[in-house]
């Protein structure tokens, strides 16, 4: 809290990429590992406001050979990265 109708806040997250190299396509590919946060948020009275940025730097995984039957993704690499900006409201009645 930065003050009493004010806070900041601050994150990061790691876990592991769910998806196999066999698997993986470019529309499976949530191989993210890394996040960092940070967010904002105002109330007054029965409102809220938040603010937040995220970073999810661009991670990298290779596939040799695909699991999938007919092979199209053999010796392919998928490169995903994101940010993000959210701005919310809320009211409490």
């Amino acid at each position: 809290m930065l003050t009493e109708s004010t806070s900041l806040r601050f994150g990061y997250a790691y876990g592991n990429s769910p998806v196999p190299d066999g698997t993986l396509t470019p529309l499976t590919a949530a191989i993210m590992t890394n996040q960092l946060s940070t967010g904002f948020a105002y109330h007054r009275g029965r409102s809220r406001f938040d603010f937040a940025y995220t970073f999810d730097p661009i991670a990298q995984q290779q596939v040799a050979q695909s699991n999938l039957l007919a092979g199209e993704y053999n010796n392919s690499t998928d490169r995903v990265g994101l940010q993000s900006l959210t701005l919310g409201y809320s009211f409490q009645f």
